[in-house]
């Protein structure tokens, strides 16, 4: 099992299908059967079958906050139930992570600031068994003390690593900055000892109100077809006082972003807007364009601004519920001087592009996209997402070149890019800047 970073794998890409490409590469891309519904038990699901894959996808999404329920937030803490729950052999005496394993799967665990997600890609004979034992083990999780203690170690070491990655830790520190209060405040990297004096009894309180059918997303894609439903755990939910589910928390922008050095274990500097939510999608769909165009390699504006300075530059929109984030992380020796430039650019997008450039530049972004969208497994992350986040409708591979994204991308414009830009990035940006500890010298 792993666990993913702050930004989810393929919620920034899709595959876009625009009216120029030839008529049966897209009919290819939008399958006749492409269903979406509520189970009995109150399971929302999405099914996307794709006769051409030969694996199948298995994902369960939940909104529920990385930081847990109670206060104060300890980020990462849904992770650590997921992980849990996964490890955790219940009557049959095989956890889920053993059985995916043993079918030749793989199992993970992806935690972001508002939602977690469980994911297996297996062989599609095994499908219906994983199915079964997938929501099984969520519906009604058991937490053992062997699971218990396997969910500290996989959720310890994978925020460790991430700790020590530029782009993970810029990423987990500009959301602090951005926003007040909130999961997208609270970050989903968990400081050294996070979990000390946590026990399995709270983890089970989570994962009883966190992963109920009635706040699952069932996601399948690649190699399925709907028989596969039938196997869903039709299990009652039980309530009890505050228990209720989660619902869409609104993100409250910092009004004073901090400008203080952070002390972590990697360096580099991030620069972070507020964007637009899910629900303005026009606003959306160009800044996923704009990051694009300024941070593609090799073509990008600010990569070859940069290009001769010792640096790694990246930037990001990120599609959220109640208030996206744009996000620039750089690293590397040069940063100093970097940032300005980087300023000065993405400053430089509030006016058009040259129609050709513009061309050149939605070219990219299409062939990128296409790129990011071939493997089940990143199919089932953009469904997921976009549902999680509350307009599934909006995910970018929904409905082929009819579908509402790709509509929106098509009639993208110089102009209609510009004018976004200037709404939500022509001010100053958050900016983190994390700093090493400095090592005293030992006495002597």
């Amino acid at each position: 099992m792993t666990l993913a970073g702050f930004a989810p794998r393929a919620a920034l890409v899709a595959a876009l299908l625009v009216s120029g490409l030839p008529g049966a590469a897209r009919a290819q891309a939008a399958p006749a059967a492409m269903p979406t519904g509520t189970l009995p038990g109150g399971v929302s699901y999405e099914l996307r079958p794709d006769a051409t894959q030969s694996a199948t996808a298995i994902a369960l999404w939940y909104r529920a906050p990385a930081g847990g329920f109670g206060e104060p937030a300890i980020p990462g803490f849904s992770a650590l139930a997921a992980d849990t729950v996964a490890a955790s052999a219940g009557l049959t005496g095989t956890s889920l992570g053993e059985l995916v394993d043993g079918f030749g799967g793989v199992l993970s665990v992806a935690v972001y600031p508002d939602s977690v997600s469980v994911t297996a890609v297996v062989p599609p004979e095994r499908a219906s068994a994983v199915v079964r034992a997938m929501t099984g083990a969520y519906f009604a999780p058991v937490v053992t003390d062997d699971g218990f203690q396997v969910g500290l170690r996989e959720t310890g070491q994978d925020a460790l690593v991430r700790s020590f990655d530029p782009s993970d830790a810029i990423e987990n520190a500009l959301g602090a900055s951005l926003f007040a209060t909130g999961p997208l405040h609270d970050g989903t990297i968990p400081a050294a000892g996070a979990f000390k004096g946590i026990d399995a009894a709270q983890v089970r309180t989570f994962a009883e109100r966190a992963f109920r059918p009635s706040n699952a997303i069932l996601v399948l894609t690649g190699a399925v077809d709907a028989g596969v439903l039938s196997g869903v755990a039709n299990r009652p939910e039980v309530s009890t006082a505050g228990s209720e589910p989660p619902a869409p928390q609104t993100a409250q922008p910092s009004p004073r972003p901090s400008a203080a050095p952070i002390v972590a274990n990697a360096t580099g500097v991030g620069l972070g807007w507020v964007g637009p939510p899910i629900a303005d999608e026009e606003s959306a769909t160009a800044l996923d364009f704009l990051a694009d165009a300024l941070f593609a390699p090799h073509t990008g504006l600010v990569t070859r601004a940069v290009a001769d300075r010792k640096v790694s530059v990246s930037g990001k929109f990120v599609t959220y519920h109640s208030a996206g984030v744009f996000l620039v992380t750089l690293s590397g020796d040069d940063v100093p001087a970097a940032v300005p430039i980087v300023e000065q650019t993405i400053a430089r997008a509030v006016k058009p592009l040259a129609p050709a450039a513009f061309a050149a530049a939605k070219a990219g972004f299409v062939y990128r996209l296409l790129g990011d969208m071939e493997t089940p497994g990143e199919i089932a992350d953009t469904y997921g997402w976009y549902a999680v986040e509350g307009d599934a409708a909006y995910a970018p591979a929904e409905g082929g070149t009819a579908g509402r994204y790709f509509a929106l991308a098509d009639a993208l414009t110089p102009q209609s890019v510009a004018r976004v830009a200037a709404r939500y990035l022509g001010g100053a940006p958050a900016t983190v800047t994390l700093i090493k500890a400095q090592t005293k010298a030992s006495p002597t």
